[in-house]
Formats: C-alpha cells, sequence, structure tokens
C-alpha cells in the first residue's frame, strides 16, 4: 500500500478495465472468501452495537476489517483500471508485472489481515478444529498464490455478476456466523440460566471464570465475569441468592438474582479506564454498595453516603461504615459511622481501620478477630462489649472473616502449618467447631448460604 501510495504513477483512470488479468483466478477465488466472509463477521458486530454494549476492542477490529477489505479492494481495481501508457512492448511488459506483483501482494497479505482482524471483532476467540483450519489454511493458500509470478493476460469472458453473487453470499455466513457467536457469549447469557440458593463461589485463574458451588446442587459456571485475581469484585450474598460481578462482555457491575430466571441489574456504566469500586452486599441481597454509593434493589433508589470510605454491612435500618478504608499497622484511628438508608449519620467513633472485623447479619453487633480472642464491639460506640477464647488450632496471623452462617455463627478461614481450615465461631463464647465438607483448596473463593 505505501508503494502505491509513495511512489507516483500515472493518475489517469479510464472508465472500462483494458481488459488485462493482473492476478491468477485461484487468488480472486481466495481473497473473495476470506474478504467477504471477514465483512460478514464485522457486520454482525456493527449489528449489535446498536443494540448491545460492546467493547471499544471489538469495535476497532471491525472497522479495522471494513477498512482492510475497502482500500484493498480500491488499490487493487486502480491496478486494473489505470490507463497504460503508450511505448516499447517491453516497457509495457515490465508495468504490467510490476502492476501484477502489487496486485497479488495486496490481495494476498490482505485476505490474511483481514481474516484474523476479524476474531478481534468476535466476542470469544475459541474456535473448533475446523475453524482453525480455515484460519490458518486459508492465508497459507492466498501468501501462496500471491508469491507465484503470473503472465499478466487477457481477463477473458466477463464474470462480474458471479463473483458478485458469492461475494454476497459468503457475507451473508460471515454475518450469520457472527450472529450465532454473539448469541453464545457466556459473559452475559450464562448468568440468567443459574438458581440459586449456593454454598461458596471459586474462581479460576487461568480462565478467569466463576463456579457457583452448591448444598446438593451441581456446579454451575459464570461465563468470563471479572475476577477477584485482578482486583475486580465478585460477590455472593449470605443467603446465596444474589450475585454481583463485572460483566466481561458490557465491563459494567452487574447484579444478578439467582433465585429465578430473569432479574439483572446493571449498577454501573462501563468501567474501562475507571477503577473498580468496592462492592458489599447485605445478607438479604437487598442492600449493595457500590463505593459509597446505596442501593436499594427493591426500589431502585440510590442514596450517595456522605464521609464514608468503607461500607462494612448492612442491618435493617442501619449501614455500618467508616470515614477511612481497610489500613495496615500504624495507621491513624477514622471514624466508625452507623448511617440511616435516607444518608443520615445517626453515630459516630473512632475506629481502628486495621482490624479484622465482619458485621452481624442484624448490624447490631461488630464482632473483631485476633490471632488468640473473638470480640463482640458496640458499632454505635465502638465500645467492647465481650471477647471470649478463640478456639481453634494454632495458627500463622489473624484468621480471616468470610461469611455467616444461618445459626449466627461465623465462618473463618485459618492457616495451620501451611494447611487452610475452616471453622464455624460462635462470637459470643469462642467455641469453634471445623466445617468438614469444603473442600481445603479454596483459595480465592467467596462465600453464601453456610449450613
Amino acid at each position: 500500500m505505501a508503494g502505491e501510495i509513495a511512489f507516483g504513477h500515472p493518475r489517469r483512470v479510464i472508465r472500462r478495465s483494458p481488459g488485462i488479468r493482473l492476478v491468477p483466478p485461484q487468488l480472486t477465488a481466495t481473497w473473495l472468501i476470506c474478504a467477504a466472509f471477514s465483512c460478514g463477521v464485522a457486520f454482525s458486530t456493527v449489528e449489535r452495537s446498536f443494540s448491545a454494549e460492546t467493547t471499544a476492542g471489538r469495535r476497532l477490529g471491525a472497522a479495522a476489517v471494513l477498512g482492510v477489505v475497502a482500500v484493498v479492494q480500491f488499490m487493487v481495481s486502480g491496478l486494473h483500471r489505470r490507463a497504460l501508457l503508450q511505448g516499447p512492448a517491453d516497457l509495457v511488459g515490465g508495468e504490467l508485472a510490476r502492476r501484477s506483483h502489487s496486485a497479488r501482494l495486496l490481495l494476498g497479505v490482505g485476505a490474511s489481515v483481514a481474516l484474523w482482524t476479524s476474531v478481534i471483532a468476535l466476542p470469544v476467540q475459541q474456535f473448533s478444529e475446523v475453524s482453525v483450519l480455515a484460519l490458518v489454511g486459508l492465508p497459507i493458500l492466498a501468501l501462496a498464490f500471491a508469491s507465484n509470478a503470473w503472465p499478466s493476460g487477457a481477463s477473458g469472458r466477463r464474470t462480474t455478476w458471479l463473483w458478485a453473487a458469492a461475494g454476497v453470499a459468503l457475507a451473508g455466513l460471515g454475518l450469520a456466523t457472527g450472529r450465532s457467536v454473539w448469541q453464545q457469549t457466556p459473559g452475559a447469557a450464562a448468568p440468567a440460566t443459574l438458581a440459586g440458593p449456593f454454598q461458596y463461589a471459586l474462581p479460576d485463574p487461568g480462565t478467569g471464570t466463576w463456579t457457583l458451588r452448591g448444598e446438593g446442587r451441581q456446579p454451575q459456571e459464570v461465563g468470563q465475569a471479572g475476577t477477584r485475581l485482578s482486583g475486580e469484585p465478585f460477590v455472593l450474598s449470605g443467603d446465596g441468592l444474589h450475585l454481583v460481578y463485572v460483566d466481561a462482555d458490557t465491563r459494567r457491575l452487574v447484579q444478578q438474582d439467582l433465585s429465578g430466571p430473569g432479574a439483572r441489574r446493571d449498577l454501573t456504566g462501563p468501567l474501562t479506564g475507571r477503577p473498580v469500586p468496592e462492592v458489599v452486599l447485605s445478607q438479604d441481597g437487598r442492600y449493595v454498595s457500590v463505593g459509597p454509593e446505596v442501593i436499594d434493589n427493591r426500589t431502585g433508589a440510590r442514596t450517595r453516603l456522605p464521609g464514608v470510605g468503607r461500607v462494612l454491612g448492612f442491618g435493617p435500618d442501619t449501614v455500618v461504615a467508616t470515614t477511612g478504608r481497610r489500613a495496615l499497622a500504624g495507621s491513624p484511628d477514622t471514624e466508625l459511622l452507623t448511617i440511616g438508608y435516607d444518608g443520615t449519620v445517626r453515630t459516630r467513633a473512632p475506629f481502628d481501620p486495621t482490624l479484622e472485623v465482619a458485621v452481624s447479619p442484624d448490624a447490631r453487633a461488630l464482632v473483631v478477630l485476633t490471632e488468640e480472642e473473638v470480640l463482640t464491639m458496640d458499632p454505635r460506640t465502638a465500645e467492647i462489649r465481650g471477647h471470649a477464647e478463640l478456639g481453634v488450632p494454632e495458627q500463622h496471623g489473624t484468621p480471616d472473616a468470610l461469611a455467616w452462617a444461618r445459626d449466627g455463627r461465623l465462618l473463618i478461614k485459618i492457616d495451620e502449618g501451611g494447611e487452610k481450615e475452616f471453622h464455624l465461631v460462635d462470637p459470643a463464647t469462642g467455641e469453634a467447631s471445623r466445617v468438614r465438607d469444603l473442600p481445603s483448596n479454596l483459595d480465592g473463593a467467596v462465600f453464601g448460604r453456610i449450613q
């Protein structure tokens, strides 16, 4: 392309082709297959962009395909239609050979670029053996035809209408293929078929998918949702019936009701280029906080909490939060707040942001874990109501508070000599019992309904 644009050539274009063929018919057919099919795939992305959120990368891929095909076709047509200067036969032959070389390179490389770029426009890049064979074989075939010298000659019988019909048919096939792939996109469609309650969700670091598991239920995969491993939230409510995740297709923060088909709500716009906010779900899934904003999923009301840096939990009529985010040891104290759902701050108290805490399901108590004790704190005053010895084996570091069981006990994870164990702890007495029906390899898991 650069050579044809940069070097000066006679620019007079004639209306009808002088009747020469610069490329072999096999290369023309291969280019037609690759170009028309790629355009069909690109048009399927363009069509979807009018009715659903489509990422910038896929839009760019579709635009690149259409641009490459248009420019290559325009330049090759120009090579055929550019007037030949009169002169000796050897000079005319050299001009035709140069044009043939340019046309063959444009079609051969253009076919490869168009076909491979169309893959970017698709929502998934997982292909069958036949698709892989086509993606590899067709470009190799085009480049093989392009690399062989071709004696330019008369074009013979004109079959323009046949080539046009074949191109339309192949573009229609590409459009149908693109539509079918979009309809099978796991990121948006999979959650609508889920049904809870679920006990926990486990991430797969290799694929970026989450698998929901429940008591006596078959594991169900949430396709390509955002993972905690990359700093994106994935939250399961305490009752195991509500899910918040980052949709991999739209890049929106989405809440899904798992109690039946349907109910799905976009909590944010596309998060591309913006930090992902911290998310907390209430025990029953009615309330969700996105950063300092609280959303009531029954009414759709949104309330921004003043001066809040981190939401700790929800009660029937109270939000427990702090003015600062979680911090490392030695950080200055922040304030512990209780706030009404109308945004009114009810109480303030000094609070240590380094503590490992869990808000009870009714928000009437704040449970604090240390290596040796479990303490109960009043969220209104931050005063200690009681403390008890933590009845778990000796462990390394502070236990992690994970979720509340239905009987009021707290699920914690401890590290005993490098082996992870899960225990249910009674905050009032410190008594603990090991949970033996959970796998030991639940690194990064999020929990919902326990026992």
